[in-house]
């Protein structure tokens, strides 16, 4: 059997169950995508995007990319693909895509273990927070993944990298749903788009709303706006490239005073302080996209605006 998980910790946890291990290393939660590429077209535009906001090598990054792809494609169509995702935005658009990669080949013996809570932790963030034991635990009720779902996940793949928001709608509205937090969390897709009145969206007023507070280091300002996100699972990084967007140019809505954390500078925590810039969309008194513009993807969307 293959075990595709969505981080290194959950695949060290889980090396004793019988089983190869695919640790997926990827993003779609943000970066550009569309429904009409081909995987190498995406994966191409795709890493000079993450070059460019968090310094990930391109090389390193389409490497990286098709290396996983070939792990799963040289794989026996008879042998079990079991999927550890949680609930959240960032594991389910994983999902989609790889059951979407897994579709191509007309597998059937597809399982997941897929949970949004566990007794034993409060807040639950995700399988990585589990142990051993109550991972072996869990995978003994692993749940069959049916063509329906299969389905709905393909479909939900087309619509999420779609250039037009209404492929989303439409998915919500006319598909039948069955996987558990899949809904959910393209739903929660709207939450990115930004406000017409500020020209910010959700998160990002989150992340103003907090800093306004006071000063604080980016180390902070993660710990405290990681509860508000729980349905998101935004990492460290997405949080790092959102807020290097906004302090773009003069008219910069948040500064800081040291390096974000880019792929090669994890560690890195500067302080970080709102502009009167930002005071002035945080309050409705500006708009984001007349003093910095944009340029942003949400799934296939491509929010471009020029200051």
């Amino acid at each position: 059997m293959l075990h595709i998980v969505n981080g290194d910790v959950l695949g060290r946890k889980i090396k004793d169950i019988d089983g190869d291990i695919i640790v997926w290393r990827e993003m779609y939660d943000f970066g550009p995508l569309n429904s009409g590429w081909t995987n190498d077209e995406l994966i191409k535009r795709r890493s000079l995007f993450f070059e460019e906001k968090l310094s990930i090598p391109s090389s390193l990054f389409i490497e990286n990319c098709h290396n996983q792809l070939n792990l799963l494609n040289k794989r026996s169509l008879d042998e079990e693909v079991i999927l550890w995702f949680e609930h959240d935005r960032y594991d389910q658009t994983m999902l989609m895509y790889i059951l979407t990669q897994l579709s191509t080949k007309n597998r059937s013996n597809l399982s997941m273990v897929s949970i949004n809570s566990h007794p034993s932790i409060s807040p639950f963030y995700g399988l990585g927070q589990l142990t051993s034991a109550q991972l072996k635990a869990l995978f003994k009720h692993r749940v069959s993944i049916s063509n329906q779902q299969v389905a709905e996940a393909v479909e939900g793949w087309k619509a999420y990298s779609s250039p037009d928001l209404d492929d989303i709608k439409k998915w919500i509205t006319e598909v039948p749903h069955e996987f558990p937090f899949l809904l959910a969390a393209l739903e929660r897709n709207i939450s990115y788009m930004p406000s017409t009145s500020t020209g910010i969206n959700e998160i990002e007023s989150l992340i103003l709303q907090n800093i306004e507070k006071g000063p604080c280091l980016f180390r902070e300002l993660f710990k405290n706006i990681s509860p508000n996100l729980i349905n998101d699972g935004l990492s460290d990084l997405h949080i790092s490239a959102i807020i290097k967007e906004l302090m773009n140019g003069e008219n910069a809505l948040i500064k800081a005073d040291g390096a974000l954390p880019m792929y090669d500078l994890t560690y890195e925590n500067p302080n970080l302080a709102i502009t009167s810039f930002g005071e002035s969309v945080l309050t409705g008194k500006a708009n984001r996209l007349d003093l910095i513009g944009i340029d942003w993807w949400v799934g296939g969307v491509h929010l471009l605006s020029k200051k």
